[in-house]
């Protein structure tokens, strides 16, 4: 397997670990002081790294209980492309495609969008 995907997808890994509900201050080891986000799905979509953990939480507070994972991955250059499927708690699901540029280990950039909660 690839070195720079086992890498990048242990650091995706660790950043949707966040997104479950693993802490925050966790972010400053896993993306770049200028980061920037870009949520293709949303109308007013793009946040700093300065912004990026009170979207968790705000995320969170509206989606308590939902979990991340990995459906699968690849890497090309300073690209991780990752889909994944979000997991509700009340067993609602949505799917997403992000794709992450990195810089060294850390995320500098990332796109994203993501479908609808189904049942």
């Amino acid at each position: 397997m690839d070195e720079d995907l086992v890498a990048r997808s242990r650091r995706f890994a660790l950043l949707l670990e966040v997104w479950s509900g693993g802490d925050p201050d966790a972010l400053e080891s896993l993306i770049t002081p200028g980061y920037i986000g870009h949520m293709l799905h949303l109308e007013h979509g793009e946040r700093t790294a300065e912004q990026y953990a009170g979207w968790i939480l705000s995320y969170r507070e509206a989606n308590p209980g939902t979990r991340f994972v990995v459906e699968d991955q690849s890497a090309c250059g300073d690209r991780l492309w990752s889909r994944v499927l979000a997991t509700h708690g009340d067993g609602r699901h949505a799917h997403g495609m992000n794709v992450s540029r990195f810089e060294g280990d850390r995320i500098a950039e990332e796109w994203a969008v993501w479908s609808e909660w189904r049942a």
